[in-house]
């Protein structure tokens, strides 16, 4: 079970830095459609959140398969994989840790430049 809770741990972590990026668009998607939260908050939909996490870590894909067959609601495959819970109640706490702790990737490849610096397109 160690593994498994790790791997969770490390698929939370992915959306919080996912949701954290994206948290604009990501907002107003969850103001057209949301899902209550146990901690009294909301979240994304579930199969936006599932289809997030499965491009962030591809080694889900090799568990999503016998979950599904095994229980087809979406819901509750998000409960399992431990991400049932509010990102933006999460970042506030994660705000009182120091940043040193926090994970971040480093070789970071970006699709689209930060800035408006160059207009190639």
């Amino acid at each position: 079970m160690a593994f498994f809770d790790n791997f969770t741990a490390a698929i939370r972590q992915k959306w919080l830095d996912y949701y954290q990026t994206n948290r604009p668009w990501l907002i107003l998607q969850m103001e057209v459609r949301s899902e209550v939260t146990p901690d009294g908050g909301r979240r994304p939909v579930s199969s936006l959140l599932l289809g997030v996490v499965n491009a962030l870590e591809p080694k889900l894909g090799n568990l999503m398969v016998p979950f599904f067959k095994l229980n087809s609601d979406e819901d509750a495959l998000v409960e399992v994989l431990g991400l049932n819970f509010d990102p933006e109640k999460e970042l506030n706490k994660q705000s009182s840790v120091p940043v040193s702790s926090i994970s971040t990737p480093e070789n970071e490849t970006r699709l689209l430049p930060d800035s408006q610096e160059s207009n190639d397109f």
